[in-house]
C-alpha cells in the first residue's frame, strides 16, 4: 500500500508545479497589464520568458489578443483581459493550496504506514 501512496504523492507534486508554473505566468501578465492601464505607455518592455526584455511600441491599445490556452485566442480591452487575469489567478491560488493539503495529507498516510 506505501507504494501507491508514494506514486500519487509523485503525480500530485507534479500537479502542484504546473500550477504555480502557471500561476506564475498569470501573475505576469496581470503585471503587465496592470502598467498598460496605469499610464499608457508608447514605449514598454516586455517579459519574453527567462526575464529577457524586448523593447515594443503600442499604436493603439483598444483590443488585446490574450492566449486562453490550448491554442485558443480571445480579444479583449485591457480592462476585461486584466478582470480575467484576476478571476484565473484566484482560480490557480485555489488549486494550489488543494494540492498542498493533498500533499500534506499523503505525507501524513504514508507516515503511519511506515510505522506498522
Amino acid at each position: 500500500m506505501e507504494w501507491f501512496f508514494q506514486a500519487r504523492l509523485e503525480s500530485v507534486c507534479v500537479q502542484r508545479d504546473k500550477v504555480f508554473e502557471q500561476l506564475a505566468k498569470v501573475r505576469e501578465l496581470r503585471r503587465n497589464l496592470g502598467v498598460l492601464l496605469s499610464k499608457a505607455p508608447s514605449h514598454v518592455q516586455v517579459n519574453i520568458g527567462c526575464d529577457f526584455y524586448l523593447d515594443g511600441e503600442l499604436d493603439d491599445e483598444g483590443l488585446l489578443l490574450i492566449d486562453m490556452g490550448k491554442n485558443v485566442f480571445v480579444e479583449m480591452q485591457p480592462q476585461e483581459a486584466l478582470e480575467t487575469t484576476i478571476l484565473r489567478e484566484t482560480w490557480l491560488e485555489r488549486l494550489g493550496e488543494y494540492y498542498t493539503k493533498r500533499i500534506g495529507e499523503l505525507e501524513g498516510l504514508l507516515q503511519v504506514y511506515r510505522m506498522e
